[in-house]
């Protein structure tokens, strides 16, 4: 991993194998924390939904202000012949809109790394305190496996995951473990998962 050196970053791991980027400041004292869990899984297992929930819930009850980094297979994300495309064929580093729906994307013709987008979100001045970061398999941070029935558990196991879920959770027949692993409803268990990822 590659740390910009203007920068002076402490990497910390906890009991349950949660990673957190800790910046440090003048006198060594924290400016935040960040803390990072993938989801990962199958289309169609639950993935989007559990992150869905997971944020209702921590902005509700926590107050925390979370983001989500998704990685994409199938299509680009920008659309060709649309005025962001057009302005960075044209050469342009950003394609910045807004609407009037107090919404803004932003478009960059450059490729980031993982890391670099962390840093951004770190040092953006939203207050970011967590990170979903979904369908990154190359990723060594705390994971949920959202899964659609137990067949689908062992083909996708690693030793980063912590909790499954995912449709799982609406089979009658489901168990509390798989491998040894937790099965989390987010809906009916969110204590669990907060316990689990050390969220407070």
């Amino acid at each position: 991993m590659k740390i910009n050196p203007l920068y002076f970053y402490l990497i910390l791991k906890n009991n349950y194998g949660n990673i957190y980027i800790v910046k440090k400041i003048k006198n060594l004292k924290v400016d935040f924390m960040l803390n990072i869990i993938s989801i990962i899984g199958y289309s169609n297992s639950g993935k989007t939904n559990f992150i869905e929930i997971a944020i209702k819930r921590l902005k509700k009850q926590l107050n925390k202000n979370c983001a989500v980094i998704k990685f994409i297979h199938e299509h680009k994300i920008d659309i060709e012949g649309k005025d962001t495309y057009r302005f960075k064929e044209a050469g342009a580093l950003l394609a910045i809109t807004q609407n009037s729906y107090s919404e803004t994307t932003i478009f960059l013709k450059n490729k980031l790394s993982f890391i670099n987008i962390i840093k951004w979100l770190e040092d953006s001045p939203f207050n970011i305190n967590l990170i979903f970061i979904e369908s990154f398999r190359d990723k060594n941070f705390p994971t949920i496996l959202c899964v659609k029935d137990e067949e689908e558990i062992k083909p996708q196991l690693n030793e980063n995951i912590k909790a499954i879920s995912g449709l799982i959770c609406t089979d009658s027949n489901r168990k509390d473990k798989y491998y040894d692993i937790p099965l989390i409803n987010i809906e009916t268990q969110f204590s669990s998962f907060l316990e689990i990822f050390d969220i407070t």
